[in-house]
């Protein structure tokens, strides 16, 4: 048999912020869904997974371009034609430009679970909040050497799209009971004020104004010696999704709410804390991970 390695941990690529899942460690990202969808039994949510790839249109229409063009991955092919093939395929053996004429397609990677949800209820009146579980492989182009700071990686969201008063009480509901499974979880978590990396002119007028309105919190715990993280965010974004894709609620555009979970992190706070063997970590952590049966 093949020797893959540790088991228990992600292995290498080669590729910043890329890794491969092996068995022991998709336990814990598996343990870790079955601890969310405890949380989110509570609410009638829809269950929705998400592919990688978003319709380029739809990003663009959702203004993340704008915002975050430095992180945004981008979907190209050859167009060309097969003699004009013939002229660049020389240059892959060369190391040479052999895409110099790849073009954009109409799809983009993922980077957030979240936005699909918002194009495929455009247009409609919403006459109870919609609530929607989404999952998703995201790719942001921000790779460090930071571990846990990846560029695919997995986002789990609970969402909620409805009208204002709803989205700042589900929001306060569902940070307050998220700190308390962290700390059930025997993690050291802290919960802040924080702002999302715009880019360009006006980053820090965009970011003191998100600060100021309070629309994002952080929850921070260790996920290795040394390193703190967000591992998980409570997100308001007011009227912006519903002026965008036309829902309305309550007769004017919805609100939307969402806290996500980046699953990777989580799992390297995880095992931080516990340990790579998640058979033998404490019964009440694994209670908390819906009863520990992945």
């Amino acid at each position: 048999m093949v020797n893959l390695g540790d088991t228990d941990l992600p292995l290498d690529t080669g590729v910043p912020g890329v890794f491969l899942s092996p068995p022991g460690f998709e336990r814990v990202v598996d343990l870790l869904r079955a601890g969310v969808a405890a949380l989110a039994a509570d609410e009638p949510f829809q269950r929705l997974i998400i592919p990688p790839v978003i319709s380029r249109a739809t990003i663009e229409r959702a203004g993340y371009v704008q915002a975050f063009p430095n992180l945004l991955g981008t979907v190209h092919g050859y167009g060309g034609t097969p003699s004009g093939w013939s002229r660049l395929k020389p240059l892959v053996e060369q190391g040479g430009e052999w895409y110099a004429q790849q073009q954009i397609g109409d799809l983009v990677l993922l980077p957030a679970a979240c936005y699909p949800v918002y194009a495929t209820i455009a247009g409609q009146t919403l006459d109870d909040a919609a609530k929607v579980t989404v999952e998703a492989s995201c790719f942001r182009q921000e790779a460090t050497s930071e571990p846990g700071r990846l560029r695919s990686f997995r986002m789990l969201e609970l969402v909620t799209v409805a009208t204002e008063e709803h989205c700042l009480k589900w929001r306060a509901a569902r940070l307050e009971q998220v700190e308390g499974w962290f700390t059930d979880l025997g993690l050291d978590v802290s919960v802040e004020i924080a702002d999302d990396p715009f880019f360009g002119a006006g980053r820090k007028v965009y970011q003191a104004a998100q600060r100021m309105q309070e629309l994002k919190w952080e929850l921070r715990v260790p996920v290795t010696d040394g390193t703190v993280q967000a591992v998980a965010s409570a997100n308001y974004h007011k009227e912006h999704f519903g002026d965008i894709f036309g829902i309305t609620a309550g007769g004017e555009p919805a609100h939307t709410s969402c806290v996500a979970f980046g699953l990777e992190r989580l799992a390297f706070a995880l095992i931080a804390r516990h340990g790579k063997d998640s058979t033998q970590w404490p019964a009440e952590v694994l209670a908390a991970l819906g009863g520990g049966h992945a």
